[in-house]
């Protein structure tokens, strides 16, 4: 019986890719909000803060839906090499 003293190879390139996804992400998905001139108005301002917004949560959609496809391909690629 052999006993594994690391991480499988599909393990460990799973990890390395989950933190290069993190540092990737923009600094605008974590930022509060946008900077908006002192004059502009009360309209002006929500409009920006909707749009930062609608954009920030389509590309944390978009982020979460890559997390899903690249897990569930390496869950059926597991099963299948356990096999």
């Amino acid at each position: 019986m052999r006993t594994r003293t690391g991480g499988s190879a599909a393990g460990v390139v799973l990890l390395y890719a989950l933190i290069l996804f993190a540092a990737a992400i923009p600094h605008e998905i974590l930022a509060s909000g946008p900077d908006n001139a002192p004059g502009a108005s009360i309209i002006d301002q929500r409009r920006a803060v909707e749009k930062a917004s609608r954009s920030r949560y389509r590309d944390l959609e978009v982020a979460s839906l890559i997390v899903i496809l690249v897990a569930g391909g390496a869950a059926i690629w597991w099963t299948f090499r356990r096999k």
